[in-house]
């Protein structure tokens, strides 16, 4: 089975998939927003398009022991935003090759720090979030509202397609 090695969150590593920000790092809010004291404002920008409302969701990461890959979603049109709330987290994204199709081929995995914002971008293949230190981990998701009945592409994959995150 495939291995995928967990890589920290750097820009330039995690560039081709969006955009990062730790919200408790003054500095780098101050870097990004046209208010650079007391209110940070505009420090990452999701395009969530214009056809629904913003929503806030909650995902509950666990820790595993095997970190399997075995489901592949990305949504085509909009970005979806991850803040890990009380516990670091594991990601997986990668890049659909030629068609669509989805592969644990392209994934990587990146370790996110809690109160760390990913913004991944529309078509970026990602799942399931895994929890680093706790048994579960609390994420808000930020997505445009019924994005699961309708900008969701979803795979399970057969067993010899999966991979496991070490």
């Amino acid at each position: 089975m495939k291995e995928i090695k967990v890589k920290a969150l750097e820009q330039q590593a995690f560039a081709r998939y969006g955009e990062f920000i730790n919200l408790l790092d003054e500095g780098a809010l101050a870097a990004k927003s046209i208010f650079p004291h007391s209110f940070f404002a505009d420090v990452i920008k999701l395009d969530l398009g214009d056809t629904t409302l913003p929503t806030v969701s909650v995902c509950l990461a666990k820790r595993q022991e095997e970190k399997r890959i075995a489901m592949l979603e990305a949504h085509q049109f909009t970005c979806e935003g991850l803040l890990p709330l009380d516990d670091d987290i594991i990601i997986f994204v990668g890049i659909p090759l030629p068609g669509k199709k989805f592969s644990v081929d392209t994934v990587e995995a990146f370790y996110v720090p809690q109160n760390t914002f990913v913004r991944l971008d529309p078509m970026i293949i990602h799942g399931t979030q895994f929890a680093v230190h706790k048994e579960t981990a609390h994420v808000a998701c930020f997505l445009p509202g019924r994005t699961f009945k309708n900008d969701m592409l979803a795979e399970f994959l057969p067993e010899e397609g999966q991979a496991v995150i070490v």
